[in-house]
């Protein structure tokens, strides 16, 4: 039986898998492929630059980990 991921993705699957330990999406990010496309991103995931150190890029990272 299929879980609701598979299922979602099915089309984009080319094997399956029996437990998960790690998925890996490879993927195209548009934002990378332009000057300052990092920035851009940032724009529209927070709103704005004014958060854009250091700091919450290390936290974001961190949240991303776990």
């Amino acid at each position: 039986m299929d879980d609701k991921l598979s299922i979602r993705v099915a089309d984009l699957l080319t094997g399956s898998y029996d437990c998960v330990d790690r998925i890996v999406f490879n993927a195209y990010f548009q934002f990378g492929q332009v000057p300052a496309g990092f920035r851009l991103w940032w724009r529209q995931l927070e709103g704005s630059d004014e958060d854009l150190d250091n700091n919450h890029l290390m936290r974001m990272a961190g949240r991303l980990a776990r």
